[in-house]
């Protein structure tokens, strides 16, 4: 497949991934590794190519904080992703698929592109997993204070993650989004509910 061997190309990856990231807790490297965790997950359930997934779940977020302007973090992504895989002499259908799912991963509707491979669907999902649950929760508050937003910014976002609970593409990821929905709508109402006290 490439002069080096899947696991080189996936150790490079990562490390490139480790490399790019910003230093940040809400989008920093834990978040790709519970991304990997879940893209893996469902990839294997969905019968995707894993080496695939691994690797577009390593390098989904490399854009952040190297976009040009008027660059979304996407676009910035899958153009570093296309030039780092090529350096590594993959064949083009693979640097096609990787760089396609990280073209495709964003819900922002301004930003969003169909996913036209499995692979790319399931780094949507795993991507959207890790925005609801508990550790989608604490992202929201992490995010807020790193960019110095009050509560009405929180309650924004915690209602926008409401909202995504019904946007996932493949049967796995809607099942494991289906088993955060409680978590997610009770967080969102207590929150409301507290809110309203004050």
């Amino acid at each position: 497949m490439a002069s080096l061997n899947l696991d080189e190309v996936v150790s490079r990856c990562k490390e490139y991934s480790q490399q790019m990231l910003p230093r940040d807790i809400h989008h920093g490297f834990e978040h790709i590794l519970r991304v990997r965790k879940y893209a893996l997950e469902i990839g294997r359930r969905e019968n995707a190519d894993l080496w695939v997934v691994e690797i577009a779940s390593y390098l989904h977020d490399i854009g952040r904080g190297h976009e040009e302007k008027g660059e979304y973090h996407t676009v910035t992504g899958a153009r570093l992703a296309n030039s780092f895989l090529k350096s590594l002499r993959l064949p083009e259908r693979e640097v096609y698929r990787v760089v396609h799912s990280i073209e495709c991963h964003s819900r922002k509707k301004a930003y969003r592109k169909r996913p036209e491979t499995l692979e790319a669907e399931v780094l949507y999902d795993a991507d959207g997993l890790d925005m609801i649950g508990a550790a989608g929760i604490l992202r929201i508050a992490l995010s807020a204070a790193v960019i110095n937003k009050g509560w009405d910014h929180i309650v924004e976002k915690s209602r926008w993650r409401l909202s995504i609970l019904d946007d996932f593409l493949t049967t796995t990821g809607k099942l494991m989004a289906t088993e955060r929905r409680k978590l997610v709508s009770d967080f969102v109402n207590q929150l409301l509910n507290e809110l309203e006290e004050t």
